[in-house]
């Protein structure tokens, strides 16, 4: 045994102590490590490839709704998304069929950022005229988005309410 090893064994102890600490610590951290690369890889697989192929997959309705007004079969939906200003809104279509509606806010407040996203998507059915796509924002925050759809007939219908 050194001689600093007899004069200070404590030192000696404590010393070995904090290395196998110091390497304990090294193989839990690079364990973290690997964990959050497989978890973030696993997140990253959840990411759209392909917008549409992604849209396909996810939130889309199984139906629009045609209706007929005034003698005009077309597509009529409506989004609540008074919260919004008309600005933060954005109708697109993507592909030939999806229609998406989105609306992002951002405020910045004493505490931090506040974020709303609003997201809605349609898979259009053949018949729809999609160059005639016609969104309408009204006063009371509800999105309008009409567009033709001649060869379709209406799938909604009133049914009457009974009263008794």
């Amino acid at each position: 045994m050194a001689l600093i090893e007899r004069l200070f064994p404590v030192m000696r102890s404590n010393f070995d102590f904090f290395q196998h600490l110091s390497s304990q610590m090294d193989k839990e951290f690079k364990e973290m490590e690997e964990d959050m690369s497989r978890a973030r890889s696993l997140l990253l697989q959840l990411l759209p490839r392909d917008p549409v192929d992604d849209i396909m997959k996810h939130e889309i309705k199984p139906s629009v709704p045609i209706v007929e007004e005034k003698g005009e079969t077309k597509l009529k939906l409506e989004f609540n998304v008074k919260q919004f200003k008309p600005e933060e809104l954005e109708v697109k279509l993507l592909g030939n069929n999806i229609l998406q509606v989105t609306a992002n806010h951002e405020e910045h407040t004493e505490g931090g950022v506040r974020k709303i996203s609003y997201l809605r998507q349609y898979s259009l059915p053949a018949g729809i005229d999609a160059e005639h796509i016609k969104p309408q924002l009204h006063k009371d925050g509800v999105l309008t988005v009409e567009a033709p759809a001649p060869a379709l007939k209406p799938n909604e219908r009133m049914i009457p309410i009974e009263y008794k």
